[in-house]
């Protein structure tokens, strides 16, 4: 995209002076994000987040935007509560909206950048998982008593994981790609654990396991740290903040933080889980999570299987369906990132007792248990 129809997309936001320079920013999977930077005419420079909303994936983009604004305006009333958090804050348009739709209908948003800060595509440091884990677990803690109305749940089903399961096996009947013989063995590595895919799902049905509000997307690049403390700042990346399970989202962070390779890592064999990390993972949270249930603290452990496993099942099902969903670099990435993710959930099976004894003495330590 260049940087005549930047500009002229940003002509609709109330932001201050011209923009000198606009550049792609980030390594999301879904959205289209750039930095932006301008100048007002006594030259004072200012930095913004332009973002396309990828309509395709969020079919509602206005409901993904009325949720954010809401989450952040409950943020920002809540920060003086919490010492050194820093919130994102949307520019809206010059008529007082939060996002716009073009006339060729694509819908963008801009957010104030976020200076100051730092962030990890991965990380082997155990100070820095157990920051990311006490950042999204205060995250938590400041959006557990948002007042009604439910937020939307922007995308029915996310981390249903009985759906992304009859989901695979839907594509898996069409093979429209004809790559059904070529993931054989990952069809039957599913196929081997259908019986675990409802278990959280069912523990919620019965009343055992409560609803949160949930962010939903909780890899550890959408945790911003402090440069110079370490400490975690801010929590970004918001639109699948939605109703959820508080599991889902620790889950997803182990996922990101105790991998030891790349989330597209061809060679599987370099793909170990770091117990350390794990551990430090469930101190963190504990540290911080003061609304965890007991039921949550004992599935601690299955979630940081079971959404490897989930993740796993969504790659499997894009390569099937074509590559349409998730953003490829390369032929075959979400087969090689299906294949870390289930690699991962196997290394997660052998170690089961020693995460479950982790989650037991955290829970102990933090006056949990």
């Amino acid at each position: 995209m260049n940087q005549n129809t930047i500009e002229e997309i940003l002509e609709s936001f109330a932001i201050k002076g011209k923009v000198t320079e606009a550049k792609p920013f980030g390594s999301g999977h879904i959205n289209d994000t750039f930095k932006i930077t301008t100048e007002e005419a006594n030259g004072t420079a200012h930095q913004y987040t332009l973002q396309r909303i990828n309509h395709a994936v969020f079919r509602q983009p206005q409901q993904v935007m009325d949720n954010i604004e809401r989450t952040l305006a409950h943020l920002n009333s809540k920060k003086d509560q919490f010492p050194g958090v820093k919130v994102l804050n949307l520019v809206h348009t010059k008529e007082g909206r939060n996002c716009i739709r073009t006339f060729a209908g694509k819908w963008w948003r801009v957010y104030d950048f976020i200076d100051d800060v730092e962030s990890y595509d991965n990380v082997r440091d155990a100070d820095v998982v157990y920051e990311a884990a006490r950042g999204f677990a205060q995250f938590q803690n400041m959006m557990a008593d948002l007042p009604a109305p439910r937020l939307y749940e922007t995308i029915p089903y996310f981390h249903c994981t009985p759906m992304r399961y009859a989901t695979l096996e839907e594509a898996a009947f069409l093979d429209l790609r004809d790559r059904l013989n070529e993931v054989a063995p990952e069809m039957d590595f599913v196929r081997n654990r259908k019986h675990l895919v409802a278990h959280l799902l069912n523990r919620y049905l019965r009343g055992q396991i409560p609803e949160r509000i949930t962010h939903n997307d909780t890899k550890i690049n959408n945790a911003l740290f402090d440069p110079t403390t370490k400490k975690c700042v801010a929590v970004v990346d918001l639109d699948t903040i939605m109703p959820g399970l508080a599991l889902y989202d620790f889950g997803d962070m182990c996922r990101t933080t105790c991998n030891t390779a790349d989330e597209s890592e061809p060679d599987t064999d370099s793909v170990q889980f770091d117990i350390k990390m794990f551990e430090a993972a469930v101190t963190g949270y504990l540290d911080t999570a003061r609304f965890l249930t007991q039921a949550e603290i004992q599935e601690l452990a299955f979630s940081a299987w079971l959404l490897p496993f989930m993740i796993g099942i969504r790659f499997l099902t894009d390569y099937l369906q074509g590559d349409t969903y998730f953003k490829t670099h390369y032929p075959k990435q979400n087969l090689d990132r299906c294949r870390t993710q289930f690699k991962l959930a196997e290394r997660i099976e052998n170690c089961r007792e020693e995460m479950q004894a982790i989650v037991q003495r955290a829970a102990k330590a933090t006056g949990h248990a």
